[in-house]
């Protein structure tokens, strides 16, 4: 194969018919050289002779052939007075595979390509040259004879593609025929299976409706029920801390027991009431963020103490937290519920070890996880546990307090903060809840 630039083959001045007859052969004769069936061949010819005549007719020009080595044939028209618009022109741009113009003041010259499925080497340039400088000037007649023969062969090409277009269209209209008797039987069947989906979508509506009812109902039920239970039970503790002071009078030891057994009972009553109160705001949408920066570092070393009693002994509660102290943008009470509510569960749930509160910042966010050496939770649990009111059976649930509410609300709270809590744990080996927080936390709207 040679190099792939352009490789003359021949020159031929263009001053009169002869020239154009010549032009043509000599056209049609490389094209059949480099592999071109009868009718491309035929193209070539024709444009070329075409565009010759023109530069013959306008004062004279030049056709320079050439190959390229990649395959393709090149033909440079030169003509004096031609326009780029010219009949001609056009009708070159529809037979070829490629034609480009240059104008330069009268002179425009034209480069027609038509490609080769041919790998052109050095012994074809010399062969397409050798064939070249053989072409002998074509008469009148002879010409006419060529065209008269590629005439024929065009029609007997066209009459062929005619022929094999009937046979296709024959062959259309069968499958025409087939194809609308299944559309028909589809039309019908899809339109059997439109009222189906029609009815389906209405039945989900409905259910829909009455699911969003019962939502709102519940919601209502239980802020009620949690402002109805809140009074009774601030009353109980109340009236315990009156029995317990000292000027309330001495209170034998059983006593003082049973009104700590009354005091704890109503605390914990106090704390399901908040739950089912925070749960009720996070379920209705009443959670509005109020978006401000926050030290993060203060807010877990915060809770950090409060998470402290908590603690079973030898469980060790440690903070990391990177340099510099990282300071978000984000509602701090409602971070400090979620965080409150991921670390007691940590604390429920963490016989021995550590429970590890980290912090980890991005362009993506800021995380905060929340990490324990406790029991862990099997692959059916950690898809269940942010249900309302669902609990881990594990070692060491008949020793821990709850509700099933906690995990529940602190993922609705998350959500209200434009973030998302993730889990990921294993039994035996411990559980790590991810609290994942955007870097533009949604705003409170009035």
């Amino acid at each position: 194969m040679i190099a792939a630039g352009l490789h003359e083959l021949a020159t031929l001045a263009i001053a009169e018919d002869g020239d154009v007859f010549t032009a043509r052969q000599l056209g049609r004769d490389l094209a059949d050289a480099l592999g071109l069936d009868r009718l491309d061949a035929t193209r070539v010819a024709t444009a070329i002779s075409e565009l010759a005549r023109e530069a013959a007719g306008a004062g004279g020009g030049s056709v320079a052939f050439a190959v390229r080595g990649g395959g393709d044939l090149v033909a440079t028209v030169i003509a004096r007075g031609l326009p780029v618009d010219h009949p001609s022109v056009r009708s070159a741009e529809r037979l070829l595979d490629g034609v480009t113009h240059h104008v330069d003041g009268a002179t425009t010259t034209l480069v027609l390509t038509m490609g080769t499925s041919s790998v052109v080497t050095s012994d074809d340039v010399v062969r397409l040259r050798d064939l070249a400088a053989r072409q002998a000037p074509t008469s009148p007649l002879e010409e006419l004879r060529h065209q008269h023969e590629e005439l024929l062969t065009v029609l007997d090409t066209v009459r062929a593609k005619n022929a094999e277009l009937e046979r296709l269209n024959l062959e259309l209209e069968e499958t025409n025929r087939g194809v609308m008797a299944l559309y028909t039987e589809l039309s019908g069947e899809l339109e059997r299976t439109n009222q189906g989906v029609v009815a389906l979508y209405a039945e989900i509506d409905e259910k829909n409706d009455r699911l969003s009812a019962a939502s709102e109902a519940k919601s209502r039920f239980l802020r009620s029920i949690s402002h109805e239970l809140r009074t009774p039970a601030n009353s109980v503790l109340g009236l315990t801390r009156l029995l317990t002071d000292p000027g309330a009078g001495p209170l034998t030891d059983e006593q003082a027991e049973q009104i700590g057994f009354i005091r704890t009972s109503a605390t914990d009553l106090l704390a399901l009431v908040e739950e089912l109160l925070d749960l009720a705001k996070a379920e209705s949408g009443r959670l509005v963020p109020e978006v401000r920066d926050v030290d993060l570092a203060a807010v877990l070393d915060e809770l950090a103490v409060m998470t402290g009693p908590l603690l079973r002994p030898g469980v060790l509660l440690e903070v990391e937290v990177p340099s510099p102290r990282p300071v978000i943008r984000t509602d701090p009470d409602l971070l400090r519920h979620v965080l409150r509510n991921l670390l007691s569960n940590a604390a429920k749930f963490t016989a021995a070890g550590t429970v590890t509160l980290a912090v980890a910042t991005g362009p993506e966010g800021t995380t905060v996880s929340v990490a324990d050496t406790g029991v862990g939770m099997g692959a059916e649990e950690r898809d269940r546990v942010f249900e309302e009111f669902f609990q881990a059976r594990t070692p060491l649930h008949a020793t821990t307090n709850g509700t099933g509410l906690g995990l529940s609300f602190a993922l609705g709270v998350a959500q209200a903060l434009g973030g998302d809590i993730t889990v990921d744990s294993t039994p035996g080996t411990g559980s790590r809840f991810t609290l994942h927080l955007p870097p533009d936390p949604p705003e409170a709207t009035s």
